[in-house]
């Protein structure tokens, strides 16, 4: 009775095991992800166009700053859409500009984490803006 009792158990287990196959628990991040699919970040930076004192950036200028910072840390590919946005600077006075959003999908690491970093002190250094602001979560990417 207790062998048959011990194979049971040793069944049930090797059967739980085989059913986690299908899904990957990431308590670090707390998401699950299918076993074809990746765990992955997700930024998402919004990017202000408005210069302080006046005037916006060209599309030239944003263009040479996408090409060089962002393509050249994330050459695998990233998206830049357009979008209007509007924020509360530390002065209080709500400002309302034009704006590109930019979505990229990288790593969880430490170079990833870099390089978005100097990204964007990189444009609020240049073009003298007060924030950039950085939205990131965990999701699940499938090729």
């Amino acid at each position: 009775m207790a062998r048959q009792l011990a194979l049971l158990v040793a069944f049930a287990i090797a059967c739980t095991l085989c059913g986690c196959g299908n899904v990957e628990w990431m308590q670090k991040h707390e998401i699950y992800c299918r076993m074809d699919e990746k765990l992955e970040i997700r930024d998402t930076l919004y990017f202000g166009l408005s210069i302080p004192g006046g005037g916006d950036v060209a599309d030239a200028d944003w263009n040479a700053f996408a090409d060089d910072a962002i393509g050249h840390a994330f050459p695998s590919g990233f998206t830049v859409a357009d979008a209007r946005g509007r924020w509360r600077g530390a002065d209080g006075e709500a400002v309302s500009e034009p704006s590109r959003v930019v979505t990229i999908v990288h790593p969880d690491d430490g170079a990833s984490d870099a390089a978005i970093r100097a990204i964007v002190q990189r444009y609020r250094t240049t073009v003298r803006q007060e924030a950039v602001l950085r939205e990131r979560t965990s999701v699940c990417v499938s090729p």
